[in-house]
């Protein structure tokens, strides 16, 4: 199997933060956008109240830290990721909601019907089709 077919590489890779927080570190370093990239990613989301957000692959869960009024415009906000270790990440960045769920699941297996969300955010994400 070609390795990047392989869930047991990705996982191996995003078992934890540390590979993303450096890649992370590496843009904020030498990035020319004096916004940041998270603010700028954050500033071209079209949130309203009362809509229903999900997000793949959230990786440390950084766009909506300390983010409580984008937070709490959402009806429902989903922060998914694949691995474990990111979605543990994305818990203590954010916090606890009554409107937050925290979900673990590979993307090609959603539990979910086209239409459930107003919103899918897939910010960042290795996205292929072999």
């Amino acid at each position: 199997m070609n390795k990047i077919n392989d869930t047991s590489v990705v996982q191996q890779q995003y078992a934890t933060a540390n590979n993303l927080n450096t890649r992370m570190s590496i843009h904020a370093k030498y990035s020319t956008n004096k916004m940041g990239f998270g603010n700028w990613i954050v500033s071209n989301y079209r949130i309203d109240k009362g809509m229903k957000v999900l997000e793949l692959g959230c990786g440390t869960g950084d766009m909506w830290k300390n983010r409580e009024t984008l937070i709490s415009a959402c009806s429902k906000l989903i922060l998914s990721d694949f691995s474990e270790g990111m979605v543990a990440t994305t818990r203590d960045h954010v916090g606890c909601y009554d409107n937050i769920e925290y979900r673990v699941w590979d993307i090609q297996d959603l539990p979910y019907e086209d239409e459930s969300f107003d919103v899918i955010i897939a910010n960042m994400m290795l996205l292929l089709q072999i």
